[in-house]
């Protein structure tokens, strides 16, 4: 009986965790549709002579997904999208450019220019908002030495709209990279600073969690993504600055509605 229950945990523990890595292809295509709606919407507003929405870029890794939440609007980047929609009282259009795996390489050369080449009513996007989070896959490149990850780095920085508001690399502790990750922590935050971004110090977040609290409260059942309360911490963090920049009145993550996406409405 007992070797029968062990087995029934074991197996449910090795389903739960595979049930992130499903979640994945579907992420995608769920982000891939909302980008080409979006975009549809914001031609159709353009074309009746309506106002547009703030424009909220966001690039990144499967983080930026929201791979891990419970539900495509509890990762942080809707979140920061229902944020600037109350602190800002104007609609918002997010264009969710991330890529689940992708590296800072994947952002130089991948989102930034498919940013670049994407238009409303024929004229080049111009972002309100851009949040970046990055870094995290790079850590587990182990032919990546932090020098080349500094020079990579250093042009997705130049590249970005100026102000883009980047999450630095939590920190991968217990794990035998955690000091090479928050090498590169260090040197995403030298710099976004030089650059002229804002840094969003998720290595510092992260820090101020015990071991045990931070792997089974604020992860995922990989125990590699985040979870929807970790990422809700990770929106708090880039709203507090959004707002800031914006002067806007901050909001508090936990009192916002959940985010529903803009649709122009005729």
């Amino acid at each position: 009986m007992a070797l029968a229950a062990g087995s029934a945990a074991g197996f449910h523990a090795l389903r739960t965790f595979k049930s992130v890595a499903r979640a994945n292809s579907p992420l995608r295509r769920y982000w891939e549709k909302h980008l080409l709606d979006t975009l549809r919407d914001l031609d159709m507003a353009v074309a009746a002579g309506g106002e547009l929405p703030l424009i909220y870029v966001a690039f990144g890794d499967s983080a930026a997904q929201g791979l891990g939440a419970d539900n495509e609007t509890e990762g942080y980047v809707p979140v920061i999208a229902a944020g600037i929609k109350q602190a800002s009282g104007r609609e918002v259009a997010l264009l969710n450019m991330s890529l689940s795996g992708a590296t800072a390489t994947s952002v130089l050369v991948t989102q930034i220019p498919q940013l670049r080449g994407l238009t409303i009513a024929s004229e080049a996007v111009e972002p309100d908002i851009v949040t970046l989070d990055i870094g995290g896959n790079d850590t587990t490149v182990k032919e990546l030495p932090a020098t080349e990850f500094e020079h990579i780095f250093n042009e997705v920085a130049r590249e970005l709209p100026r102000g883009t508001f980047i999450g630095d690399v939590p920190t991968f502790r217990p794990l035998k990279v955690a000091e090479r990750a928050s090498d590169f922590a260090r040197i995403m935050r030298e710099q976004t600073r030089l650059a002229g971004h804002h840094v969003i110090g998720l290595e510092a977040l992260s820090d101020t969690l015990s071991t045990p609290e931070y792997m089974i409260k604020y992860h995922a059942p990989d125990l590699f993504h985040p979870n929807s309360p970790w990422y809700a911490l990770w929106a708090q963090e880039y709203l507090d600055a959004i707002c800031d920049e914006n002067n806007w009145p901050r909001v508090v993550v936990d009192e916002l509605p959940q985010w529903t996406p803009w649709r122009f409405e005729r």
